[in-house]
Formats: C-alpha cells, sequence, structure tokens
C-alpha cells in the first residue's frame, strides 16, 4: 500500500476527508517540516510539504496545495498585549511561514525580530510577548490571546496574491493518479461542507460556524493564482536573503 503524508491539522480534514473512509493509502499525518523530512527519507510517497521545502529542493509537484487567498485563520502572530513585542517567537515546526513573516516584517519596516522556539503555545508565550503559530496551536491560541498578524491576509495585502502555504511533492510516477484521487476528495468535501463541517466539530470540539468560515478560507488545488503567488515568494526570499 503507498504511503501518503498529510499535515496532522484540521487544515486537512476536509481534504481527506474522503480519501481516508475509502482506505486505499496509508495515511502518514505529521507537522509540515517533519512531513519534508520523511519524503527526504522515502518513507512515504506523496506529500504536502512546507512550500519553502519545495523551493530550495525543487522535487516533483503537483496541483494539490494549502493556501488562502486572504485570511488564513490557522497562521497567525498573537500577542498579550496590544503591540507586537521586539522579539516575535515563532514555532519551530514553521519553514514557510516563518520566512513570510521575516519578509513582511522587512517590507512593512517593522522593528520586531524573529526567533524560533520550540514548545506550545503557552509555553512560548511565558517568556515572549508574540508569538507565530500554524496549525490547530494556531487556532486554539487565537481564542485566548490577541490576533496581531494573519499571515495570509497580510501576505495578500502586500502582494496582491495567495499565500501559498504547502504543495504536494512525490517521486514516483504514482504521484499523478494519487494528487487526482486527493482532488477528487476535495472536491467531495466541498460539495458535502455539512457533513465534513459536523464531523471536524465533534472531533475539535470547535464550533461548525468557525469550521465553515475556515474550511471556505482554504485553497487545495494550485490555479493561476497560487502559481504567481508561490513565485513571489521565491523571489521576495530571494531578494531578503532567505534563499
Amino acid at each position: 500500500m503507498l504511503r501518503i503524508g498529510k499535515f496532522g491539522f484540521i487544515n486537512n480534514f476536509l481534504a481527506y476527508y474522503k480519501l481516508e473512509k475509502e482506505g486505499k493509502y496509508e495515511i502518514v499525518e505529521a507537522d509540515p517540516k517533519t512531513l519534508a523530512e520523511l519524503f527526504e527519507k522515502d518513507y512515504v510517497d506523496y506529500a504536502p510539504v512546507p512550500s519553502y521545502y519545495y523551493l530550495k529542493r525543487k522535487p516533483k509537484r503537483h496541483k494539490f496545495c494549502v493556501a488562502s487567498d486572504g485570511e488564513v485563520y490557522s497562521v497567525v502572530v498573537v500577542s498579550k498585549g496590544k503591540k507586537l513585542g521586539e522579539k516575535i517567537a515563532a514555532t519551530t515546526k514553521s519553514m514557510t511561514s516563518v520566512n513570510m513573516l521575516k519578509i513582511i516584517i522587512e517590507e512593512n519596516g517593522l522593528k520586531s525580530e524573529v526567533v524560533q522556539v520550540n514548545g506550545s503555545y503557552r509555553e512560548i508565550l511565558k517568556n515572549y510577548e508574540s508569538a507565530l503559530l500554524i496549525g490547530d496551536e494556531a487556532i486554539k491560541a487565537r481564542m485566548v490571546y490577541r490576533v496581531s498578524m494573519d499571515i495570509g491576509e497580510e501576505w495578500k495585502d502586500l502582494t496582491g496574491f495567495p499565500a501559498v502555504f504547502g504543495v504536494a511533492v512525490s517521486k514516483k510516477e504514482s504521484g499523478n493518479e494519487i494528487d487526482e484521487n486527493v482532488l477528487n476528495s476535495v472536491r467531495w468535501g466541498r460539495e458535502n461542507l455539512d457533513v465534513v463541517v459536523e464531523e471536524a466539530s465533534r472531533k475539535f470540539r470547535l464550533p461548525e460556524e468557525f469550521l465553515e468560515t475556515y474550511f471556505e478560507a482554504l485553497i487545495h488545488e494550485m490555479g493561476k493564482k497560487e502559481e504567481r503567488g508561490l513565485r513571489e515568494y521565491e523571489e521576495l526570499c530571494k531578494v531578503h536573503g532567505l534563499l
């Protein structure tokens, strides 16, 4: 059975819902950075990986992605107070958004310094005023702390294009077929949003209203705007010495 990676976050729940019910593949869940490591080691045949990893390595890329054309809700900087801290602690699970944040800070002339640290959002915010968080940790933290920045929204304001946080890659010919099956699962999830939202609400104990808004904000299929957004990210990473 082929192994395919899945971001172990709510942001892949809709996309993989039907696929997991079918049981055709062995699903390996991990955070984006770990999935990139598993892909490197040939442990998974196909996986979404951080866009930053893709731009450094340039493996075979597919159409499935994790992106947003504006607010993304789960890639955010939260703060204990009204202002950004002088240092923003970024989770070490991030490869793509930490560099997006560095670009946003420099392009907007902000004074904050980004440092990467381990720990849950509660542990991180014991020592820092602000934290960049991704995935489910970001969703939990935004319920408690003030959102100073939504990286998807900030990226759209800065570039005019979607923020592409992850892209699907493979090393085998089977990657094309897997990608089409994943995209079919995405389309089914969009057409049956009420079913997906109801089950996600039970599983993650989050309000259905929030999950509906969240799933509708996510983009899972690369189009022309997303391609341009990815190119813009690559170019700005080079401008700022990040690639």
